[in-house]
């Protein structure tokens, strides 16, 4: 009998040893995976509060590609012509006549047809879908900004107004905003009665190799 009640004790004793590390492993985890996840999130944080803090203002936005201007849906009827009707809602996706880059044009959903409110630039895959081709060997913003440029030359354009994210060894993203009360000079929001304005630009080895600027979807 008393040999029975000590192997109960000594197994009783055991159990408690691994519940004891099992709980000491579960808290070291802890302590090591939240500070990463909370210093990330605080530093895009205090990102965004410096650039809406300081005086810098990104004032001279691009608002076109190839003619086509931002929400209106004019400019883009004589680009791609009238039998295309772009929808509310939906991207559409044109190649360049050589088919080495692609072209979204995004309607916000409740606008006019061909109404576009966002654009995003970038290089063709080898997938080469069915696109329709526009008469545009490369596709250019009213600024020159176009793919394959490098990050001074954005910045020389664009200005210094920006937060970078996404940066490893070999590439880098360079965002603008623009938000109400602040406006660009040309005052592209209040024309357009809408309450924020952004652009990204993805490089890689300094090569621009995404562009995508627009409308936020109020």
């Amino acid at each position: 009998m008393k040999r029975i009640i000590l192997a109960i004790l000594i197994l009783s004793l055991l159990t408690n040893c691994n519940n004891s590390e099992n709980k000491k492993i579960d808290k070291n985890d802890r302590m090591e995976l939240v500070p990463e996840t909370e210093n990330a999130l605080k530093e895009e944080y205090e990102e965004q509060i410096e650039l809406s803090q300081t005086p810098c203002v990104f004032s001279d936005p691009d608002s076109s590609v190839i003619g086509i201007k931002i929400r209106n849906a004019e400019s883009t009827v004589n680009v791609i012509g009238k039998q295309t009707k772009l929808q509310g809602d939906s991207t559409y996706i044109f190649y360049s006549s050589d088919k080495k880059q692609k072209l979204g044009l995004t309607v916000h959903p409740g606008d006019y047809y061909s109404q576009v409110s966002v654009f995003s630039i970038a290089y063709s895959d080898n997938s080469k879908q069915n696109f329709r081709q526009l008469n545009s060997t490369e596709f250019e913003t009213e600024k020159g900004i176009k793919l394959g440029i490098r990050k001074s030359e954005i910045i020389e354009k664009l200005g210094t107004c920006y937060v970078v994210k996404d940066s490893t060894e070999n590439g880098i993203s360079l965002h603008y905003r623009l938000e109400l009360p602040k406006d660009s000079k040309t005052k592209l929001l209040k024309s357009n009665n809408m309450p924020i304005y952004y652009a990204t630009y993805k490089l890689r080895n300094n090569k621009l190799e995404n562009i995508e600027f627009g409308f936020e979807y109020p």
